[in-house]
């Protein structure tokens, strides 16, 4: 069991688990935008939306399948961060981005990932931090999977198939 808990960890990359490390460093670089530019963050934040528009590029930490309308877990994020003073321009910055995306795009929320980046900005952590509290987080959850196997399942349960029906590697080579 120890093998899927590694596996899952292994699965981890830029595709799954690198929104938080990669808004992150949308934040700091709208921060730095905005000083460099000597204009407010809303400003910077409406130039960086019409930026990624026009390259057709989307942006870490906004949207979500399940949350089309609003991610709950967001606000409560940023309401402990207002209540211990935490809150500062990265929280701004993410809530720019998201006023400015649903002006020039459409209404696409903040998610987890952004709401988390926003306030790994605002504790002064690097953006590879996004990266690596999403492993720490998956370890814990895989590693309850793997106790969940342990004390529910039978040992050598697995089934393999009588007949493969996978692709053959000829046919994987073809298809690339």
């Amino acid at each position: 069991m120890p093998r899927i808990a590694t596996s899952g960890v292994l699965t981890i990359g830029d595709e799954h688990g690198g929104a938080g490390q990669a808004c992150m460093e949308l934040i700091a670089s709208s921060l730095d935008r905005a000083s460099r530019e000597a204009v407010a963050l809303p400003e910077a934040a409406r130039r960086i939306v019409d930026e990624a528009r026009s390259a057709g590029t989307r942006l870490p930490g906004f949207g979500h399948r399940v949350h089309s309308a609003i991610d709950p877990r967001v606000a409560v994020l940023f309401g402990l961060a207002e209540e211990s003073g935490l809150a500062k321009d990265g929280v701004r910055v993410a809530r720019a981005l998201e006023d400015a995306i649903r002006e020039q795009i459409k209404p696409i929320p903040l998610n987890i990932d952004g709401a988390l980046a926003a306030i790994l900005v605002d504790l002064g952590f690097p953006p590879m931090m996004g990266k690596l509290l999403f492993i720490v987080a998956r370890v814990a959850g895989i590693s309850a999977e793997v106790l969940e196997e342990y004390t529910r399942e039978k040992p050598m349960r697995i089934k393999v198939p009588v007949q493969y029906d996978g692709v053959t590697p000829k046919e994987e080579k073809l298809t690339r």
